[in-house]
């Protein structure tokens, strides 16, 4: 009675005996599929990497002390960064968070855990200066040009400009509506991301040069007809010519951290990102370097010395 009792009262949960390995391949990753493509690809991505670290946890054994013990684990086996951590923790929680939805555990033993301390700071990408934009627009052919001021001039992600078709743009305004990742044709990152971008002149008159070049229907498109491999384009057309090229989303970078220095709100910046919230834009978008903090200090001492002036008490 004692065995088939749970049994009886349909309280037992036969899937929780088991593996944790067997239930993210064969259950969770299954179930990814329903999401974008890209999110599949890199939680199989994640799970092929943590896969030698499983061992024989069960479903029903797994605990915070446990899953701890997991990433600990996965990090110590070499230096990881700290956004590759960050990732794998939001991987195995997604996964015992559709356990639980689906009834197979109770609870989701990742949220209580803490994440090792020995990951390396999160590597990003320097923003491109206003300077370096002209100076790449003057050595760059098509597409890579149009593809550039896109890029620096809406701070655009990649998926999305080659996402962007002919009729999304209209002179003044760029609608942002799809992406594409790969050969998948889907929505934008966020609902959010999916708005409208002014367009400034200098971008306006780029692309009404590129139209003959490219008529469509996307803005950037291949000999097959399909959106334009951005990434092909960057090692073919411009590594060879521009020496400090360090990737796309530089440029999503860089319009944060120009707008900022032209004391942009910084509600206005992240409606500009299509930031879900600002904080986010605040603190990993906008860049400082080493003198805009000087030119900040100087402001200081001049005000200091302000005061000193106002009450006649100066002060070396």
């Amino acid at each position: 009675m004692e065995v088939l009792g749970p049994i009886n009262t349909k309280t037992a949960r036969p899937e929780s005996t088991d593996t944790v390995e067997h239930y993210l391949e064969h259950v969770y990753l299954p179930y990814c599929k329903t999401l974008k493509p890209s999110t599949h690809a890199g939680y199989t991505y994640l799970f092929k990497m943590l896969k030698p670290h499983l061992g024989h946890y069960r479903l029903r054994d797994f605990g915070a002390v446990e899953g701890e013990r997991l990433l600990n684990d996965f990090a110590n086996e070499k230096q990881r960064a700290h956004t590759t951590l960050k990732n794998m923790k939001g991987f195995l929680s997604g996964a015992f968070r559709y356990a639980v939805r689906t009834g197979t555990i109770k609870f989701n033993p990742m949220r209580e855990t803490m994440l090792p301390k020995n990951g390396k700071p999160m590597e990003t990408e320097d923003p491109y200066t206003l300077k370096e934009i002209r100076s790449m627009a003057k050595v760059l052919g098509q597409p890579a040009k149009a593809a550039v001021l896109v890029a620096a001039f809406t701070g655009m992600r990649m998926s999305e400009i080659r996402g962007l078709r002919w009729d999304d743009y209209e002179g003044d305004v760029i609608h942002v509506r799809r992406a594409v990742w790969r050969t998948h044709v889907g929505e934008t990152k966020t609902p959010g991301s999916a708005k409208e971008i002014p367009v400034i002149p200098q971008l306006a008159e780029a692309l009404e040069e590129f139209r003959p070049i490219s008529p469509g229907p996307y803005i950037f498109t291949g000999k097959t007809g399909k959106p334009l491999i951005l990434a092909n384009v960057a090692t073919r057309d411009i590594r060879p010519k521009i020496a400090g090229w360090h990737g796309w989303h530089g440029f999503r970078h860089g319009i944060a951290t120009t707008l900022y220095d032209l004391r942009v709100p910084d509600k206005v910046i992240q409606e500009i990102m299509r930031h879900s919230d600002v904080a986010v834009t605040m603190k990993h978008y906008v860049k400082t370097n080493k003198k805009q903090s000087k030119a900040a200090m100087k402001k200081l001492s001049k005000a200091f010395e302000r005061t000193g002036k106002r009450t006649g008490n100066r002060t070396h």
